[in-house]
């Protein structure tokens, strides 16, 4: 059986100094995300242990299934408890494999690891409409996060990840080309005025800053920002739109998304066409009934969208996007 070196640093074989250790990796590793989601399982659990450590061998059913209980108990869905559970269940079989521990208890035999489906969300076109005209009273920062959310719906359904990534090199000849973070498959979008306004108001002009939008740059200071932080900083500013609107489905960084496809086929846009506009990479639902769409049939299907938004109000986007002055 190999060894790892944290069998040899860490001789307590704590969950939190194992958490730690994995942590670390996967950050040298350029695995943020992989980082950031075990990061946040072992908050959560330092927070139910009040600090307290726990040795591996001490792990079994009845701690865990109390965790979970402390986790929905603070009102976190079940989906995302378990997350956490995942990753837990990830750290504790690494240290079965590199030896770290030689019994199996089982500890998460009786907590929740599965997906559960969920009700996906979607804002109805006159819901859109209230979020365009919102006047968020001179708030740059709500005033930003609006439009960032507005511009996911004009871009396909755009995710906050791939929007928070673009540069400006990836625009050309009035279309943007990226690659999703989730799947890797490439997208050209044919830029519509009222995103291309967004796009004219909040460009960053900052030397050093590599990114099209200041999300994870802060061109005032000058220093880049972590994407988690970001995302956290972006939804707080959407749930405070959506308690300002009084709205039935709060905003979040993926609504725009599910919006986005919803309004699509309100509009008679077919579920191919959607499918491939929105980059999944589902073979089944795309690549096995079809070839690869043509831009402009998915240009035409994101007019539909965004016409079925902007003209029953006979709103102009202008060069300030969304601006009630």
């Amino acid at each position: 059986m190999r060894q790892h070196d944290y069998t040899r640093t860490h001789e307590r074989k704590t969950l939190f100094g194992l958490l730690d250790y994995r942590i670390g990796r996967f950050r040298k590793q350029g695995k943020e995300k992989t980082a950031e989601n075990y990061a946040t399982a072992l908050r959560n659990f330092r927070l139910f242990r009040k600090g307290k450590d726990i040795l591996l061998r001490d792990l079994s059913a009845h701690v865990m299934m109390d965790f979970q209980a402390y986790l929905l108990d603070k009102g976190l869905r079940r989906n995302t408890v378990s997350l956490y559970m995942r990753q837990l269940r990830a750290a504790y079989n690494y240290a079965l494999d590199a030896g770290i521990i030689t019994v199996d208890r089982t500890p998460f035999r009786n907590v929740f690891t599965g997906v559960e489906k969920t009700r996906k969300r979607a804002l109805k076109a006159n819901v859109v409409r209230k979020l365009i005209r919102y006047d968020p009273d001179e708030d740059k920062n709500l005033e930003f996060a609006r439009d960032m959310f507005l511009f996911s719906i004009f871009m396909q359904g755009m995710s906050f990840v791939d929007i928070a990534h673009l540069t400006q090199e990836q625009i050309r000849d009035g279309k943007l080309t990226y690659r999703r973070k989730k799947t890797g498959k490439s997208l050209t979008i044919v830029i519509p005025p009222c995103a291309q306004a967004i796009i004219d108001t909040y460009r960053v002009k900052h030397p050093d800053c590599p990114y099209l939008f200041p999300i994870l740059f802060d061109p005032e200071k000058g220093k880049e920002r972590k994407f988690a932080s970001a995302l956290r900083t972006y939804n707080n500013r959407l749930r405070r739109i959506s308690e300002a609107l009084k709205l039935d489905t709060p905003l979040s960084s993926y609504v725009a998304r599910h919006t986005w496809a919803s309004l699509a086929r309100w509009n008679g846009v077919k579920e191919t066409v959607i499918c491939e506009a929105m980059g999944h990479s589902d073979i089944h639902t795309t690549a096995i009934y079809l070839d690869s769409l043509e831009t402009d049939t998915i240009a035409a299907a994101n007019r539909k969208v965004i016409n079925s938004l902007l003209k029953p109000s006979k709103r102009k986007i202008r060069k300030e996007p969304f601006s009630t002055s």
